[in-house]
C-alpha cells in the first residue's frame, strides 16, 4: 500500500485520531442501544401495569355486582352512578394522578370515569391497546378489557410523556457515566499510544544515529516483534545500500586503474613530442598521442555511459523507436571503421514496430557491431541479422573473430573484463554496457558460438514487445 501525496501529520495523532473516532462510536452504539432498550422494558412495565390496573378494576366491580345482585340487560348503570364502586374504592380512583385514567362502559355508554382522558370514543370491540391523542395534543395509551356477562368494557390509560420522562431519566443516567468516562479513557489511550510508538521512536533514534559509513545490521532482540518486519527491512536496504556503495567503490577503482593507463601515454607522447627536433619522428609521436586521446576519450565516454546506465532503475518513458531504426543508424555511424579494418557490414531484416527506448537501443546495437568490428580479422564480414524472437524482437551480431571460450562468456559482462586473447586497446566496457542496456529493457542477452559452425562468435539479443512487419 502506497502513502497518500502530501500525507505528512503525525502518526501518534493520527492513530489517536482513529481511536477516539472508534471510542465515540462505540459510545453513541452504547447509548442509542440503551435508550432503545430502556424504551423497551419501560414500555413493558407500563403495559404489564395498564393491564394488571384493568384486572383490579374488573374485580372491584364484580365484588359489587354480586352484592346488588346485578344480571345482563339491566338498566342499572348510571353516568353519575357509584354503585359498581364502594366510596373507598371510587376515592382510591380519583385520586389518580392526571396522567392517569380509567372509563367503564356498559354497551356504548359510560358508566364511570376519571376526571382525565381524552374525549370519550366507544370502546373497541376486543381486548387490548390502543393508543389516542386528547384534544389538547396529549397522547394517551389505552387498554380496553370486556366484561362479556354484563356487557361492561373497562378502560385504563395513561399519558406517555411519563414514560418519555423515565425513558429520559434513564437515557441520562447511562450517558453521563459514559461521558465522564471519556476524557479518563482518553487521556488512557493518548499515554498508551505514546508508550507504544516509543519503540518506533527508539528506532528512528537509533537509525539517525548511524553514520553513512555505518550500515551494520540492527539487532531485532531490543525491539518488540511487531517492529520485526520494518527492522529486516531496514536491514535489507542496509545491505542493498552496502552492496551498492562497493559496486560504486570497485568502479571507481577500477575505473581509475583503466584511465591511468591511457593518460601515463598522453603524457610520455607530450614528452617524447617536447624532446624530438626532427620533423618526421615528431609527427608519427603526434599521431600516437591522437590514438591516445581517442582512447582515453573513449574509455571516459564509455565509464559515463556505464554509469548512467547503472544509476537508471528502468527504461525512461517517452518517444519509443524500433530497434531495426537505431541498427541501421549504427551501422552508418560504424562503416568508417569498419572500412579502416577492411571489414564488411551485412544486414538483414524487415521492418520492425516502435518497441523501446532509442537510447538504450541505439547502445545495444552500436557496442555489439563495434565490438564485433573491432575483433574480426581484415577481410571479413561482420553479419548483423534482426528477426522475430520468443519474446517479441531477436537482434544478433557474429564475427570471424577469435571469439570467447564458453567458461568466459559470463566474465566478458563484467566491466574491465576483456579475456585472454581480447585486444588490449578496448575499453573492457562495451559487453557490459550491452548487458544493462538489455536488463533495462528486460531483455536477454546470450553469447555463443557462430550458427554455421565456423570461428567466431554470436551475441544474441530477446528484446519483448515489437512484431515484424
Amino acid at each position: 500500500m502506497r502513502p497518500r501525496a502530501g500525507r505528512r501529520g503525525s502518526l501518534h495523532a493520527a492513530l489517536y485520531g482513529r481511536a477516539a473516532l472508534v471510542l465515540l462510536v462505540v459510545i453513541l452504539s452504547v447509548g442509542v442501544i440503551a435508550f432503545f432498550t430502556a424504551q423497551a422494558r419501560v414500555d413493558k412495565v407500563y403495559d404489564d401495569q395498564l393491564i394488571i390496573g384493568a384486572n383490579v378494576l374488573r374485580a372491584l366491580m364484580s365484588d359489587e355486582l354480586r352484592e346488588r345482585g346485578a344480571t345482563p340487560g339491566v338498566e342499572e348503570l348510571q353516568v353519575d352512578d357509584s354503585a359498581l364502586l364502594s366510596p373507598e374504592d371510587r376515592r382510591a380512583f380519583d385520586d389518580y394522578a392526571e396522567w392517569r385514567m380509567f372509563r367503564v362502559w356498559r354497551g356504548d355508554r359510560i358508566s364511570i370515569r376519571s376526571d382525565t382522558g381524552p374525549t370519550p370514543l366507544p370502546p373497541p370491540s376486543a381486548d387490548g391497546f390502543s393508543d389516542v391523542r386528547a384534544a389538547n395534543g396529549d397522547r394517551w395509551r389505552l387498554y380496553t378489557l370486556r366484561v362479556r356477562p354484563y356487557d361492561i368494557s373497562v378502560q385504563v390509560g395513561e399519558r406517555t410523556d411519563i414514560r418519555s420522562v423515565l425513558i429520559r431519566d434513564i437515557a441520562v443516567g447511562t450517558a453521563v457515566p459514559l461521558l465522564l468516562l471519556v476524557p479518563l479513557v482518553a487521556g488512557l489511550l493518548w499515554l498508551s499510544l505514546r508508550d507504544g510508538l516509543g519503540a518506533l521512536r527508539l528506532l528512528m533514534t537509533e537509525i539517525g544515529r548511524r553514520s553513512v559509513r555505518d550500515l551494520s545490521p540492527l539487532s531485532l532482540e531490543p525491539w518488540p516483534r511487531d517492529l520485526h518486519p520494518l527492522v529486516r527491512g531496514i536491514n535489507r536496504l542496509f545491505a542493498r545500500i552496502e552492496r551498492a556503495v562497493q559496486h560504486e567503490r570497485s568502479f571507481l577503482d577500477s575505473a581509475a586503474h583503466q584511465l591511468r593507463t591511457p593518460l601515463a601515454a598522453v603524457k610520455l607522447q607530450t614528452q617524447l613530442i617536447a624532446g624530438e627536433s626532427d620533423p618526421g619522428e615528431r609527427e608519427a609521436l603526434m599521431q600516437r598521442l591522437a590514438e591516445s586521446v581517442d582512447r582515453a576519450a573513449t574509455m571516459t565516454d564509455s565509464l559515463l555511459t556505464l554509469a548512467r546506465l547503472e544509476a537508471r532503475t528502468r527504461a525512461v518513458d517517452g518517444p519509443r523507436s524500433d530497434l531495426r531504426t537505431e541498427t541501421v543508424a549504427a551501422i552508418a555511424e560504424l562503416a568508417p571503421l569498419a572500412a579502416r579494418r577492411e571489414v564488411e557490414l551485412s544486414f538483414e531484416g524487415p521492418d520492425a514496430a516502435p518497441n523501446g527506448d532509442p537510447v538504450l537501443l541505439r547502445l545495444i546495437a552500436a557496442n555489439l557491431i563495434e565490438n564485433a568490428v573491432n575483433h574480426a580479422p581484415a577481410g571479413s564480414e561482420v553479419e548483423v541479422h534482426l528477426s522475430h524472437g520468443p519474446q517479441g524482437l531477436r537482434l544478433w551480431v557474429a564475427d570471424h573473430g577469435p571469439g570467447i571460450p564458453p567458461a568466459e562468456r559470463k566474465k566478458v559482462l563484467q566491466r574491465f573484463y576483456r579475456g585472454a586473447g581480447g585486444r588490449r586497446e578496448g575499453s573492457g566496457l562495451g559487453l557490459s554496457i550491452v548487458a544493462e542496456a538489455v536488463r533495462l529493457l528486460h531483455g536477454k542477452l546470450v553469447l555463443d558460438d557462430r550458427p554455421d559452425g565456423a570461428a567466431g562468435l554470436c551475441v544474441i539479443v530477446d528484446l519483448p514487445g515489437g512484431r515484424i512487419s
